[in-house]
């Protein structure tokens, strides 16, 4: 298997980047659920409500420096031919919310860090590193990043459930092996 995507299949960057970004998809999701939800005294895990807070922010920057590495990335070889087991529609709907979830991948972490600029909550970089504040506290600027990070959530969630519903409907139901496009060590279309 090649490093770049080429008309035989994904590569090996590739793949290995969508899977790391589906991890932290998961994480940053299930640590919002949690850091929102618990008292700022409050304890999940062993870890305060401030750490969560901060592993999400720093996992978020890490996100952002792998979503500029995906883009370029994408950049550097070709993608595939599609699938010939998809249909127009379902092309159609991959394409768009590929475009949405790229889209998300640079806004989510570019608005989150806003947000917490602005605000003057700042970043506790992996809890040893304090950012500095290239924006200043700016109440406006952070009310409009943080609903712009809201909607980003939503939407981003919702491009996902469509992804990972159309894959398990192919893997699941047509049994045609879409997954196995991704999966390490595999480059055959099904």
């Amino acid at each position: 298997m090649s490093l770049l995507n080429s008309a035989s299949g994904y590569g090996g960057l590739t793949k290995a980047l969508h899977w790391l970004i589906a991890g932290m998809f998961a994480f940053q999701y299930a640590a919002g659920a949690v850091m929102t939800r618990m008292a700022p005294s409050g304890m999940a895990l062993g870890l305060p409500q401030s750490a969560w807070y901060n592993w999400h922010k720093s996992i978020g920057l890490v996100a952002l420096t792998i979503a500029l590495v995906r883009l370029a990335n994408r950049r550097l070889g070709e993608l595939p031919p599609w699938a010939p087991t998809l249909v127009d529609g379902e092309k159609r709907f991959i394409h768009r919310a590929e475009q949405l979830m790229y889209a998300a991948m640079l806004a989510m972490p570019v608005s989150g860090f806003v947000y917490v600029m602005a605000g003057g909550y700042g970043v506790h970089l992996f809890g040893h590193w304090h950012l500095p504040n290239p924006i200043g506290e700016w109440p406006l600027l952070a009310s409009a990043a943080k609903l712009v990070h809201l909607i980003g959530a939503i939407a981003l969630a919702l491009a996902v459930l469509g992804h990972v519903g159309l894959v398990l409907r192919h893997q699941l139901l047509l049994r045609d092996g879409l997954l196995h496009r991704m999966l390490p060590r595999r480059n055959r279309t099904p």
